[in-house]
This record gives structure tokens, sequence and C-alpha cells, in this order.
């Protein structure tokens, strides 16, 4: 962890720290503005994956690329990798859910039914197999003792407290992915206390009722889904979560009562009841584009050693309001126009003196539809995949305050910690522990769709010292997602010592002279199949 750095480590650190010229002087901070001032303008009608806008936008960041010489690293030549998409929507019609013995459901009052992007239509009905959590650890196996081959299974909201926050948020992202390698065919989420402390049932169907979700489509055309053979999912009420569990050995007062014990272990079992799930969605296949540029490397002998820069370029978009002439456009200058903006600074300023590794700069589309553009350059890189040593990510630096202290998410969990050490202490942060280690912010931003193909990965964002803590609140509180997100939130010198940190990490990670590592025994690094310290 961050507060258990070996003194071979530290002192590894201090000399790069010596050596490590600090970029302050050197970054442009007009360049800075101007490129997030025409990032988040209403011309780029909130840069909504698909839309005209994040072309738009997509197309100015490769003019800037080629402005700074950064050779074209995407589809034939350019600087643009398509990315094929598909949108899907739960239909009006064709969507239902009947349990055996518990008599005529009824949609939004019993249950919901999500949209598929597997296909369009169909039914399916199965055994109900309740699953606890879900959670496959080295001490405890909610699929020990239970069948899922064709079956759907039922679970439990969340996991245990006393689980590593990033590596619970991990479980809960991936679930779905050892449901399908299991066999099961649907999953559904029983309501309970505790989801019902976060999300009641009427927020609930609110969620699930509006609103298209994405993926991409495979060059086999296949849409990607981290559970393939998951074709149906939704969720149940409280009243029919109960009804579901009356008369089983672990009914539904024992959920809730194991819900207030941190130490339980919940049971996994056949319900002894089919299930029959229709389901039925649309689907809009569309495109859109990751910019990427390359700049080679100056060592010969680490031309086969890629690091990848990213931030991701989309926003939300344009969002139709209740009041005429109010402000529909949601311009995102923090989220991330300042992420791009400072993404780029970074390569200008690579180039010039190119590091030892050669470095790919991506403005990554469809982050905000679910980190779909890294997954997709993860997934099909532009270089060889097993070239691509370690990734820096850039999601919205909150550059309103004078901040004195940065963190930097997964750090810790490889090699690249020290060169993020040396970097802050040529500047004069604090490098602090997740202030909020509950949010699992590791797996939650685009670095996580390359850590999830074993490749170290660090995303710095600034820290909650120095009245840090209040202003980012108050930008996640009024700002985030809305339409009042506007450049006169950034402050253009923070933003310039916050870029200059993150040139001073990209540069010290390019030209390390051990190839980027996970620990030896980080968790991520071992469940991926990652390079790790001391493996030949």
């Amino acid at each position: 962890m961050i507060n258990r750095l070996s003194a071979a480590a530290l002192g590894v650190a201090a000399s790069l720290a010596i050596s490590t010229a600090a970029a302050a002087d050197t970054v442009d901070r007009e360049a800075l503005e101007r490129d997030t001032t025409i990032l988040a303008a209403d011309d780029m009608e909130g840069r909504e994956a698909g839309t005209r806008g994040h072309e738009r936008a997509a197309g100015y960041v490769a003019g800037r690329f080629a402005s700074l010489g950064l050779r074209p690293a995407g589809d034939d030549g350019t600087y643009f990798q398509n990315v094929p998409m598909r949108r899907f929507e739960r239909a009006e019609e064709g969507n239902s859910i009947a349990i055996e013995g518990l008599g005529e459901l009824e949609m939004f009052v019993d249950y919901t039914v999500s949209g598929t992007a597997q296909q369009e239509s169909g039914t399916i009905t199965a055994p109900l197999v309740f699953i606890g959590y879900g959670l496959d650890l080295p001490d405890r196996d909610d699929f020990a003792g239970v069948d899922l081959e064709g079956a759907v299974a039922i679970r439990a909201y969340g996991a245990p407290e006393g689980l590593n926050s990033e590596e619970n948020a991990h479980y809960r992202s991936t679930l779905n992915e050892r449901l399908s390698e299991r066999g099961a065919i649907g999953v559904l989420l029983l309501s309970s206390p505790k989801l019902e402390e976060v999300y009641d049932w009427e927020r609930m169907v609110e969620i699930t009722s509006h609103g298209s979700s994405m993926t991409w489509v495979g060059p086999d055309g296949r849409a990607n889904s981290i559970g393939p053979n998951i074709l149906a999912s939704g969720y149940l009420s409280p009243t029919l979560s109960r009804q579901l569990l009356e008369g089983q050995a672990f009914d539904y007062d024992d959920l809730a009562a194991a819900e207030e014990t941190p130490e339980a272990i919940l049971p996994s079992f056949a319900l002894g009841r089919e299930v029959t799930i229709s389901f039925a969605s649309t689907f809009e296949d569309i495109d859109t584009p990751n910019v990427i540029g390359l700049i080679p490397g100056s060592d010969p002998d680490l031309t086969d050693e890629y690091v990848v820069l990213t931030a991701h370029l989309d926003h939300v978009g344009v969002q139709p309001t209740a009041e005429e002439g109010d402000d529909e456009i949601y311009n995102g200058a923090l989220d991330n126009a300042v992420g791009v903006a400072s993404m780029i600074e970074v390569a200008r300023l690579l180039e010039q003196e190119p590091p030892r590794r050669p470095v790919l700069v991506v403005a990554l589309t469809a982050e905000e539809k679910g980190l779909l553009g890294s997954s997709y350059n993860a997934a099909n890189p532009t270089v060889p995949g097993d070239q691509v040593v370690a990734n820096v990510n850039l999601d919205m630096p909150i550059a309103t305050y004078d901040f004195a202290d940065v963190v930097a998410f997964g750090a810790e969990r490889s090699n690249l910690y020290p060169q993020v050490v040396a970097a802050t202490q040529a500047h004069g942060l604090t490098l602090s522990p997740d202030p909020q280690p509950e949010q699992g912010f590791f797996t939650r931003s685009d670095q996580y769709s390359y850590v999830l193909r074993g490749i170290p990965a660090v995303y710095l964002d600034l820290g909650f010292a120095n009245g840090g803590e209040e202003a980012q609140g108050v930008v996640l509180r009024d700002h985030y997602h809305q339409a009042s997100d506007e450049v006169d939130l950034v402050d253009f010198a923070v933003l310039e010592r916050f870029t200059a940190v993150n040139h001073d990490i990209a540069r010290n990670v390019a030209n390390m002279d051990e190839t980027p590592a996970w620990n030896a025994d980080d968790f991520f690094g071992v469940h991926y199949g990652g390079r790790l310290i001391g493996q030949d």
C-alpha cells in the first residue's frame, strides 16, 4: 500500500526526483485554456459518443495531434480507431417474468426486465438458484454446491464488509462473467433492506425504465458482453423478493439479518422453482471513434513496449429541459475537456523530447457509456496487445482549487509507484492515499479496461488537502453531469500545475529501466495474468 513503500523503492524515487525535470515552466497554459474552451464549446454539443458533436471534437483532437507531429496510430493510417457500437433499449412490449407458484406478476410493480444487446428478443425457462453475493474468493465460494448450468441466478445486493473496496467493485462488475462461465443464462437481483437504503423500489423502476445502454460490437459481429451467455436480467421488488424466499431454509428475514452481520456468509441453494423470462430490446448500430497518436520511443531496445496515455473525450451530450430557454448542452469542461487538454499538452512535451518507450496518446470515446472506448481499444489495440506495458489515465481532474496533494489510484499495485513518487516529490506535493477507498475509483474509469487485460495502470487525481475535499464536493454536487459544467469553473493555473505532474509521471514510466509490472502478489496482476515483479 501507499504507506508501505520499501526502502529500495524510496531510493529509486529519490534518484528519480533529482533527475526529473519539473515541467511547470514549460507547460503552455494558453494552450490548455484554448483546447479546453474549444472542446467545451456549445458547438461541440456535449460530445456524446455517436453524435455529430463528438465527431467534431474527435476531428479537432486529430488536428491537434497532427499539428504536434504525432504519427497516426488508428485504422488504415489515420488518427481514428472506429468503435462499432450497439445502442440497445428495452422494448415497450415483450418483457415479462413469471415464477412458478407465485401467480400473475406485473411489470414495474413486481419486477423489471433489463434490455440486452445479445439478441433482440427471446424467452427462457430455467430453474432459480440463489447464489448469495456471487463471490468466488479463496475463503468463500458462493457457487459451491450449486449447479448453474442452464439456470437463472438470484443474487443479493452488495458484498460483506471487510472486502477490499477495489476488489469488491471488481467482483460486482464482473459477476456476469463468473455466472456465464458456470453456464447461467440469466440473473435477477433481489431487493433487500441494504439495497432499499441506496435505491428504493420506485427509484429502481425509474432508473431501469428510461434511456438506452450501449456496448461495442467486435470484429466477429457479436455484441461485447462480459457474460455472453447471460440472455436475460432484471430486478425483483421487495414484496416479490420476500415471496420468493418464503418457505426456504434461508428466507428474506434471514437475508436482512445477514446484511447487518459483517462476517455472515450467505448460503447458496436451488429454490425448487422455475422462472420464465421474456425479453425484447430495440437495437441501433452506430460508429464512434477513438483518436490515437503515436510518439515513437528513443530507445531501439524498447520499441516493443508501449505506454498508453488516455483521457476520455466524450461527455453526455444534449439533455432536454422542462423549462424553455434553459441550457440543454452539457459541455463537460471538467468532465473531461480539461483531461483531454492536459493529455494533449503532455503529448506536446513528450514529442519535443521523446522518452525511451513509444507512447500512444488516446482520446477515448464512450467512457460515459461504460468505459466502452477503452474496453474496445484494450481488446483491439492498434499495436500488438502484448506490447502494451502500462496505462496512465486522466479523468476529470477538478482543477478549481490550489491543490497541495495528489492521489494516484492503482500506483501502489505495481512498480509504477516509484515513478509517481518521484514526480510528486519534484513538484513539492504530497502523495496521499485514496481518501474514499469505499468508492473503488480504480475500477471506475478507463484505466480499468487495461487492468482487465493485465496491464499496470495509474489514474492521477487531485487530493483532498488544502480545501480539496470541499472544492471537489461542490463540483460533484452542483456541476457533475450538469449544464453548469462550464469553462469558467476551471482555474488554468491549477490545471497547468497538474499537467506538469502528469507529464513527469508519464515520462518517468516511459523511461523506466525495468518493464512495468504488478507487485508479485497483487490481486489484479495475478487474476488477469499480468507481468509480475520478479517474473522472467
